[in-house]
């Protein structure tokens, strides 16, 4: 009994210390005013300038109508990401960001919020999530894999949220039965994905000129998911390869986009790289990379099913699919999906060569209608009507 009171004594000391460091009991805060013209946007705890975020800032500052965005950003990111003229940049997780979002009438963020003040009745909070249809469940659906204290704080998110921003009927039914939420959901699509739907050449020699990567050179985005333990073993492609498949299938020259995820991009300079095969994992925006490759490789990421959208080349490449599954569980069997899945290089080679384009698009088509994608493309341009209405006072 003495052990478990010391237990639970530790639990809880911790739980207030943190949520003591992180701004939540600020209740002081509120003798500042809510301006009304003010956003604040978090990307990924403090990430650089991309996701959702990104592309509904961008819309807000084209249509001009004078609003003090603010994006909380790492300190070691500042004076290292570039924002456009227009949005002021606050440190994540200082007292000014505590400020800034105290007195803003917007709050948009796409993960579970950790670093805030406690939220007003006056302010309203977007929470548009940094994934859309899912493979591996989330959640409440694995909610005894998941940190006792990320669950309380994922319940806590949801009853603050106003609205939940979806992509599609599975994944508004997603945000019904794992997300501890009851509240107002809009099917508007995804804002950063709307560079995928209306594809823009801009987009895609931003890339290219960033990466020194020339107009005839085909483009093919390795972008996995991260594991648990934080391991990288089961990233092993061999790209020389596959270089050379791609090249014999296909023809041309190509070049391969190594995208990680941001839960290990730090382990991304462990890798070997070459002038065709390029670190991307520091690259602010990963749905430009997308908007500008031919092909994903990836493996139990989401990103699959949001590059669909550009009606391009899925493969799965997924070399631990049984200890993963074990571990996460998935809302599809993998075999149901349209995408091909290569567990190993022999394998990957053998898909790449007979792969059939007519056979995946009649596929791939009819699966984005099962699941009820709503994607067209202007879902910035709703998030920014809805903006509009609530700091006008029209929310219904």
């Amino acid at each position: 009994m003495r052990s478990l009171l010391k237990r639970l004594l530790s639990f809880y000391l911790f739980r207030l210390l943190r949520k003591l460091t992180q701004g939540n009991y600020c209740y002081l805060l509120w003798i500042f005013p809510v301006k009304q013209n003010k956003i604040a946007i978090s990307n990924y705890y403090g990430k650089g300038f991309g996701d959702n975020g990104k592309y509904i800032s961008e819309e807000l500052l084209k249509k001009g109508n004078n609003y003090d965005i603010v994006w909380l950003l790492k300190k070691d990111l500042i004076n290292k990401v570039k924002f456009p003229r227009g949005i002021r940049v606050v440190e994540y997780g200082s007292f000014k960001a505590l400020y800034e979002l105290v007195t803003a009438k917007v709050w948009i963020d796409n993960c579970r919020k950790a670093f805030y003040p406690p939220k007003r009745k006056e302010q309203y909070y977007i929470q548009t999530w940094h994934g859309g249809v899912a493979l591996k469940k989330v959640e409440k659906d694995v909610e005894n894999k998941l940190d006792r204290l990320y669950v309380e704080n994922a319940i806590k998110d949801s009853k603050m949220a106003d609205v939940f921003i979806s992509n599609s009927s599975l994944c508004t039914n997603m945000y019904r039965t794992a997300f501890w939420y009851d509240n107002k959901i809009l099917e508007y699509g995804s804002p950063r994905c709307d560079i995928l739907v209306n594809y823009d050449y801009k987009v895609e020699k931003k890339v290219r000129s960033y990466f020194k990567i020339s107009d005839d050179v085909k483009l093919l985005i390795y972008a996995p998911t991260f594991r648990a333990d934080g391991t990288t073993d089961a990233y092993d492609i061999d790209f020389n390869k596959l270089l050379k498949t791609l090249e014999e299938k296909w023809g041309g020259k190509w070049c391969v986009l190594v995208r990680l995820h941001p839960n290990v991009s730090m382990k991304s300079k462990l890798m070997e790289y070459t002038s065709n095969i390029i670190n991307a994992s520091d690259y602010d925006d990963m749905y430009e990379l997308l908007a500008a490759s031919n092909i994903l490789i990836t493996d139990y990421s989401s990103s699959m099913f949001e590059f669909s959208l550009t009606g391009k080349i899925v493969i799965l490449y997924a070399s631990d699919i049984k200890s993963y599954e074990k571990d996460r569980n998935f809302y599809f069997e993998l075999n149901h999906l349209p995408y091909p899945v290569a567990e190993n290089n022999y394998q990957l080679q053998s898909l790449l060569n007979n792969f059939d384009e007519g056979l995946y698009s009649l596929r791939l088509n009819s699966f984005l209608s099962k699941i009820g994608i709503n994607e067209k493309g202007n879902a910035s341009t709703k998030l920014v009507e809805l903006i509009d209405n609530v700091v006008k006072g029209n929310t219904d």
